[in-house]
């Protein structure tokens, strides 16, 4: 969607901040690699996914339940954990320009997810958005307040479904958000809750509604020392839940917007 730039990175902090202690962690450039050739391979092999998973979508009026995209929705890289989801729902009843007009509309994103304080368009040239988006997420008593500069790029492809690829090109930490010493971190050198992140979205007309398919990658340091064994289980459990949710708020903008009613459907 194109909270694609931000809504499931909303989701991504609150996950990197279970897999995050309090003091700094710097991002090295071993752990970056790694994330750059995995995301570099969900993009490729984001569309034919997705398509799959837009037909399977129709079951229901609503979000499904969320699922790894690899592995358990948690991978290791050195040095650094590399988080990834994906995410289905229907909105019947909705036309393909009423979801991508609420995707687009950057400015209300504050008012649609709980965790987007703040977002503004940087530039626009056709259909490439460069947004600054605020958000603020916390887990496990550990919060963090974030500025992230994303690229967003839609395209329709043949069939007419629209696709959008949100990229983070830079991610700082605010330090004191809100008040009048509030500064910012240097990219990468903070507490490293979230220091990469992307968003693939396709958006499907069908004759009875839409379906959106969403993943999320992002990056965040490692886990504490000795604190893995139970910290995952919670994390993955808050990257599934995280995904959906933000999902959910997205349909919930699309439903008011297009007139349309809650859903009443169960889609798990």
């Amino acid at each position: 969607m194109a909270r694609t730039a931000g809504f499931t990175i909303g989701a991504l902090v609150g996950l990197a901040c279970l897999a995050s202690a309090v003091e700094a962690a710097d991002l090295k450039p071993r752990t970056a690699q790694a994330y750059e050739k995995h995301s570099e391979q969900a993009v490729r092999e984001f569309a034919a996914r997705a398509q799959k998973l837009a037909r399977e979508s129709r079951r229901c009026d609503g979000v499904m339940t969320a699922r790894a995209a690899s592995g358990d929705g948690i991978l290791n890289v050195p040095d650094g954990l590399i988080h990834n989801w994906m995410a289905t729902a229907f909105v019947r009843g909705a036309t393909l320009r009423q979801v991508a007009d609420v995707a687009r509309d950057y400015p209300s994103y504050s008012k649609v997810y709980e965790n987007v304080k703040s977002a503004k368009v940087l530039s626009q040239q056709g259909d490439t958005y460069r947004v600054l988006l605020r958000l603020e997420e916390g887990g496990l008593g550990v919060e963090a307040v974030l500025d992230v500069r994303s690229t967003v790029e839609y395209r329709t492809l043949g069939d007419g479904a629209i696709s959008a690829l949100s990229k983070s090109d830079e991610i700082r930490q605010v330090n004191h958000a809100g008040r009048p010493n509030e500064s910012l971190r240097p990219a990468g050198r903070d507490s490293g809750y979230l220091w990469r992140a992307h968003t693939l979205t396709l958006f499907t007309q069908h004759p009875d509604g839409v379906s959106v398919v969403m993943e999320t990658l992002g990056l965040s340091r490692g886990y504490p020392p000795m604190t893995g064994f139970w910290l995952e289980p919670i994390a993955r459990r808050l990257g599934r839940k995280s995904a959906e949710g933000s999902l959910n708020e997205f349909l919930t903008a699309v439903r008011r917007s297009a007139g349309l009613p809650p859903s009443k459907s169960s889609c798990n």
